[in-house]
């Protein structure tokens, strides 16, 4: 059991205050609203606003993968999934050949082409990457967009389900109204009473307060009562992202990096506009933390913080995500980036 750095529960209506210093000098501030809940939706650890109303973006995709992957653990009849590819389906990928070489293999697996993908095309996000692609590529294909492991999951779930592909991203599909009663069970809201959207993939995109998004990642970490094939599907996720951590985002990631040092025990996932999304196994608590300026380092700094807070040490392999030491172009340490609150 690891204990607490602060005294729990802890409520404050201050949001949590991302400092970015350049030699002792605050030069930036970020504002992260931060719910830590257990399963019944209490508040653990709160700053600032848990009733404000989110988009989780991709944060949410271990959420969104239970609706596949409690069909695949009901039936002995479909192709065997690898834990690669669980994570796979929950990841915003770099693009890197190990994804698009994974995302092409799982969908021929159930004869569906990668040209089926509706997500849009764009270069890898890992720098070499994207090099090497521009060097022997005309264009990206779709196969590359960060979330095509997340759109081949959809295209699988709509083959096994209606034996067709087409239309499988539009709300009213099947596939996405299975998707929208998982995210409904383990928020425990009736979600189109809120906004939704469409998502940089073309996805559909819920929203909802935030304490309720750290209520499902709790009930996901098995701080609750779940139904038998849920609790599995969780379970089965859980492990899978914690085994091939380098599939969830991938080289130079903070979102890989964190599932690799504490495995079995934290799952988190990143959302596009400062967004993330963690369940903390041992404690039966999960967690969402949203950067009021949409900025991904506030909320990687964030979710830092509260991993450190509940009493988790910092291992080497994040801690400059935790952390960050400022550098200029020559790699000299300008400054630096803190959590007062958190010292």
């Amino acid at each position: 059991m690891v204990n607490s750095l602060i005294a729990l529960p802890s409520n404050d209506k201050t949001p949590l205050q991302v400092h970015v210093n350049r030699n002792g000098f605050k030069e930036s501030l970020h504002e992260v609203d931060v719910a830590v809940c257990d399963a019944d939706g209490k508040v653990i650890l709160g700053m600032g606003d848990q009733e404000r109303v989110v988009f989780p973006r991709s944060a949410m995709k271990p959420l969104q993968a239970i609706a596949l992957v409690e069909l695949l653990n009901s039936s002995t009849d479909i192709p065997e999934f690898s834990k690669a590819e669980i994570a796979l389906i929950c990841a915003s990928h770099n693009g890197e050949t190990i994804h698009t070489e994974a995302v092409t293999k799982l969908l021929g697996k159930f004869d569906i082409s990668i040209d089926e993908l509706i997500c849009g095309a764009h270069w890898s996000m890992h720098q070499e990457t994207m090099i090497s692609q521009v060097r022997r590529m005309d264009e990206p294909h779709k196969v590359h967009n960060n979330c095509s492991g997340k759109h081949a999951g959809m295209l699988i779930l709509s083959k096994l389900m209606n034996g067709k592909t087409a239309g499988y991203a539009d709300l009213t599909n099947m596939v996405q109204q299975r998707i929208l009663g998982t995210l409904e069970f383990m928020t425990g809201l009736d979600l189109m009473q809120y906004t939704h959207g469409i998502d940089g993939c073309g996805a559909p995109v819920f929203s909802a307060p935030l304490g309720n998004w750290a209520r499902a990642f709790a009930l996901f970490s098995s701080g609750g009562e779940l139904p038998e094939t849920k609790h599995e599907a969780c379970q089965r996720i859980r492990r899978s992202i914690a085994a091939e951590p380098l599939y969830i985002a991938g080289h130079d990631r903070a979102c890989s990096a964190i599932n690799s040092v504490y495995g079995e025990a934290i799952t988190v996932k990143t959302g596009a506009e400062g967004v993330y999304s963690a369940a903390f196994h041992e404690l039966g608590l999960g967690t969402m933390v949203k950067a009021r300026d949409g900025n991904k380092r506030g909320a990687e700094v964030a979710i830092g913080a509260v991993i450190r807070a509940l009493g988790y040490p910092t291992d080497d392999l994040v801690k400059d995500f935790f952390r960050p030491k400022l550098l200029n172009w020559a790699g000299e340490e300008v400054g630096d980036i803190t959590v007062p609150q958190f010292l």
